[in-house]
């Protein structure tokens, strides 16, 4: 019933609909201040909050796969381990905020499975380095969530639906602007019975509030407060291999976010903003006996730990000249982790605790400017870490407007990612290194965009990057103390990132297609038949060509509806069910996702509409993760209110 909307609607629609990757007049995560989209000096994509929405779309990892340069590999069912590699990276080398709190683990150790977008006005994605302005883990980009706040009369809206495999959706929410405040509440259940056959449930629960105090004509002043809180938990019957058969494995994590900002303006020219953040993480893995008859091996496994990073960043942003500024900044943060777990076996149980800190303190100045034809942004960063040292970044970037229709973009930087935790302090049968540097990248990339007829707008971007001092396992039993953990491997990666967005007929039409080409340059410990790094090899499970077409519809009366089909190429991995691992191809797959909005009428029931989406349409079985299924075609339908 989609296609056939978008195929028949009228032509005399009254308004084009665009597209989810809109391009705002001011995007901020680039460079930490707002700035036009049309005189940054990086690659940035903008997803809108509204729009994704409205085509059912919950969770981030479904949002960003989208986004050219990103690969989203998601290991099986609803609610499983999510990892990103953007432009050919390691699954931590990407930074994600937000409203500026890290949802990363220390080390950048990140899952968008559970990330939802109930709350979500934008999301902002920024490929390339940028650790001069977030430090560590923003090797290969930054994605940003804004939150909603309040914008005028209260508005109220509300989501009830399900679908395949026992999904359940409930959401409420409300805003408003009211005694000079902005607030906003939104409240989230989301919920299926999973694809495996058993013992694969996934919920999510969701709690977030903001409110601000916007400046005006007469104050200066503006300050903002958010708070975010999720409760999860993901059943899994799936061993290493992906073999089910385990009836009672889960993990669970409550997690708290929390950030306040606030800016004054001492003149035209210039603002101080000071920035505090935290975020708590609780997770806990359970995998007890499957029975009484379970008892050979080892046959169970708990964990639990508590994980906190706390920041204050407090900056100074001052205008030379019109279009040009000045920001000097300071960051402070403290990372935590503590946990403890116990290995359950024939031969004992075999009990761990582990416990780990550390803080960093920054300093970082960035230049921006846009004068005439020219934009430029040049920056570099210098912190002090108490478990690796001293550490130093850089970037530039240079954009020339040939025309009113034609811009060239160059840019260069280098970035790092502090290790793990656990790479560090480890003991045990694993040993950490405590001398161990951070990883390091070194970026450089060059792009043309281009606007034809006001309708077709064209952007290219080659990239290059190369990783170096990546950390890696020794594979061996420790010996007299020696850890298991060194730098030593190295690798790169290369692309292209094609884009056009165009109307045609009414229709928004975004196509993209991004080729990454991975090479192992040092594989360093990992040798043998099962290695995962092999000199000259690729780079696992990172699809070279990933081709993605969207058209999207906004119909005067009916609503909207929206057409993806995305193809991702040959990737290769392993196969764990054996020893030593074998090399395996998985091969490509095209799924297709439709999905809608379309409203009722009023004098049935005011402010309501029809959610309606169908994932994977044409119902394509694929791996992302060799031996793990996929779930097949999913369909959804809820009732939305908005007053």
């Amino acid at each position: 019933m989609l296609v056939a909307l978008l195929a028949l609607a009228a032509p005399a629609a009254a308004q084009v609909g665009r597209d989810t990757l809109s391009l705002p007049a001011l995007v901020v995560t680039a460079t930490r201040v707002p700035g036009g989209i049309k005189t940054q000096t990086s690659t940035v994509t903008v997803l809108d909050g509204e729009r994704l929405r409205a085509e059912g779309i919950t969770h981030l990892g479904d949002a960003l796969r989208r986004v050219p340069g990103l690969a989203v590999v998601r290991q099986s069912s609803f609610g499983s381990q999510s990892s990103l590699f953007l432009r050919g990276g390691q699954a931590n080398y990407v930074r994600l905020l937000v409203d500026g709190v890290p949802v990363n683990e220390p080390g950048g150790t990140l899952d968008l499975g559970r990330v939802t977008l109930d709350d979500i006005e934008r999301i902002e994605v920024v490929r390339g380095p940028a650790s001069v302005l977030y430090g560590s883990e923003a090797v290969t980009g930054v994605i940003q969530l804004f939150t909603r706040t309040g914008d005028g009369a209260t508005r109220v809206n509300a989501e009830l639906g399900g679908g395949s495999f026992g999904a359940r959706t409930a959401t409420l929410g409300a805003s408003a602007t009211s005694g000079g405040l902005a607030w906003a509440l939104t409240g989230a259940h989301h919920a299926s019975d999973g694809a495996l056959a058993f013992n694969n449930a996934y919920r999510n629960d969701g709690l977030s509030a903001s409110v601000a105090l916007p400046s005006d004509d007469d104050r200066r002043f503006d300050a903002r407060l958010s708070a975010r809180y999720h409760a999860s938990v993901y059943e899994y019957p799936t061993e290493s291999d992906g073999t089910v058969g385990d009836r009672n494995a889960e993990r669970t994590e409550h997690r708290a976010q929390a950030a306040f900002d606030a800016g004054h303006k001492w003149s035209d020219r210039l603002e101080t903003r000071v920035q505090l953040s935290l975020s708590e993480l609780h997770p806990r893995t359970t995998d007890g006996p499957d029975d009484a008859t379970d008892t050979l091996g080892f046959y169970g496994y708990i964990a639990r730990a508590t994980v906190t990073r706390r920041q204050a960043d407090l900056r100074t942003t001052y205008q030379v000249r019109t279009g040009q500024r000045i920001t000097i900044g300071a960051e402070f943060a403290r990372d935590a982790e503590r946990g403890s777990s116990v290995s359950l076996s024939e031969f004992g149980d075999f009990p761990d605790e582990f416990r780990a800190a550390r803080e960093n303190l920054a300093v970082y100045l960035q230049g921006l400017g846009d004068a005439g034809r020219w934009s430029y942004t040049v920056g570099g960063r210098f912190d002090e870490n108490s478990a690796f040292g001293s550490f130093r970044t850089a970037r530039a970037g240079l954009a020339y407007r040939v025309s009113d229709a034609v811009r060239l973009r160059a840019s260069a930087g280098t970035a790092f990612k502090a290790p793990s935790f656990f790479e560090n302090f480890a003991s045990g049968f694993t040993v950490g290194n405590p001398a161990l540097r951070p990883e390091q990248s070194q970026s450089a990339e060059f792009g043309i965009e281009a606007t034809l007829a006001s309708r077709v707008s064209l952007r290219a971007t080659g990239f290059s990057q190369r990783f170096t001092d990546l950390v890696q396992y020794t594979g061996a039993p420790p010996a007299a103390g020696e850890p298991n953990y060194y730098n030593v491997a190295a690798a790169n990666a290369g692309g292209v990132e094609l884009e056009v967005a165009a109307d045609v007929l009414g229709v928004s039409v975004a196509a993209a297609h991004t080729w990454t080409d991975t090479r192992v340059v040092d594989a360093g410990f990992d040798t043998g038949a099962s290695a995962n790094f092999v000199a000259g090899g690729r780079l696992l499970r990172r699809p070279e060509h990933v081709t993605t077409l969207s058209l999207s519809r906004q119909i005067s009366e009916a609503g909207t509806v929206n057409v993806t089909a995305i193809r991702t190429g040959e990737r290769e991995d392993r196969d764990f069910s054996s020893f030593p691992a074998g090399v395996v191809f998985l091969e490509p797959f095209t799924t297709i996702d439709v999905g809608g909005e379309l409203r009722l009428p009023s004098a049935l029931l005011p402010g309501a509409s029809l959610q309606l989406r169908a994932e994977n349409l044409a119902d394509a079985r694929y791996e992302q993760v060799f031996g793990f299924r996929t779930p097949g075609r999913t369909l959804y339908a809820g009732l939305k209110f908005r007053r």
